[in-house]
């Protein structure tokens, strides 16, 4: 099946849609009257009472910006802050402050916040923050295809190489992922930001493995837990050695979500659905593939029409249906001829 193009964006959701804020504060008129102001002005807004249920929220949908009150029962703005950052380290983050506290500005930009605004807040303002931290957001993508970003390009896919030759039997396979992926993106019909962000975080993907031990990679047997444990880490290490670099946290939220599961059972955060970054939901299903058809040291690959079937086993479980459905029907003829 061809999907129908100009249709996907980064949250698989139309091209010109309206922004997706998150908004918090356990008192209900405020949040009514944020919620109204940002409407008003066009933004798509979801709404949650606490910090917990704001994660909840981040972990089963996907936003644009979170605005945040601090001073919150349970979980506060700074620690909800934490773990938005930890979660999505794309994602701006705007708190808000009952006063004026200089301290409290410094700790908010600390966790990871992009900016905060002080109570009683200024509604005819807040629409010029969201928008700024928003375009500030955008322009750091746009960043990536400047020509500097041509020799960061190089750097990071000599890293991926390092990876790969820690196990002569995934050699290329960050290759092999890269060009599985952006076929996948081309049979979608996306280009653009998209592809620069897809490309990047395939390359890099496994990149956290570079800590891992040989012996472990190579293993022929079984791993143990505490192995497994620490294979599994290597998402979440991966984000943090690429999102020290300001302009690649959107390819840093790629690389630590592209082992999540669509029914939500995957780690590092049990994200769920479209609240999985596409880019990521791409890299899980050319990563899977290239995985089963090439050579390990464990044992050989097998064969496309077997590892197809397993994609379309696993489809709604572990990937995205309909980004199954078009790899194995778009990208899949391609590599048997």
């Amino acid at each position: 099946m061809k999907a129908t193009r100009g249709k996907w964006t980064s949250g698989g959701r139309s091209e010109g849609r309206a922004s997706r804020v998150l908004v918090v504060d356990d008192v209900e008129g405020i949040r009514v009257a944020l919620q109204e102001c940002l409407r008003v002005n066009g933004y798509e807004v979801v709404s949650a009472a606490s910090g917990m249920e704001a994660l909840d929220c981040l972990r089963r949908e996907q936003f644009d910006l979170l605005l945040t009150d601090q001073a919150m029962p349970g979980l506060s703005g700074l620690e909800l802050t934490e773990e938005a950052v930890r979660i999505h380290p794309n994602i701006p983050v705007v708190l808000l402050t009952g006063h004026t506290d200089v301290d409290l500005a410094r700790a908010s930009l600390r966790a990871g916040a992009s900016d905060f605004i002080t109570k009683p807040i200024n509604i005819q303002e807040l629409p010029i923050v969201i928008e700024r931290n928003l375009t500030r957001r955008r322009l750091e993508i746009a960043r990536l295809k400047e020509r500097e970003a041509q020799v960061l390009f190089a750097a990071i896919k000599a890293l991926a190489s390092a990876v790969d030759a820690k196990d002569p039997y995934t050699a290329r396979h960050s290759m092999g992922v890269s060009r599985l992926s952006l076929a996948l993106l081309a049979a979608l019909g996306l280009a653009g930001d998209e592809r620069y962000v897809l490309e990047l975080a395939a390359w890099m993907h496994d990149v956290g493995k570079i800590g891992v031990p040989d012996t472990i990679l190579t293993k022929p047997a079984a791993l143990t837990e505490d192995e497994v444990a620490l294979v599994r880490a290597h998402p979440v290490k991966g984000s943090e050695i690429v999102g020290q670099i300001a302009e690649l946290r959107e390819v840093a939220t790629a690389i630590r979500h592209h082992h999540e599961r669509f029914d939500g059972r995957g780690y590092p955060d049990g994200l769920a659905g479209h609240a999985i970054p596409l880019t990521s939901r791409i890299i899980a299903v050319a990563d899977a593939f290239e995985a089963m058809t090439a050579d390990r040291s464990y044992r050989r690959g097998m064969g496309i029409e077997r590892a197809v079937a397993e994609l379309q086993k696993h489809r709604s479980l572990q990937f995205d249906p309909l980004l199954v459905d078009v790899f194995t029907g778009d990208v899949v003829p391609g590599l048997r001829g």
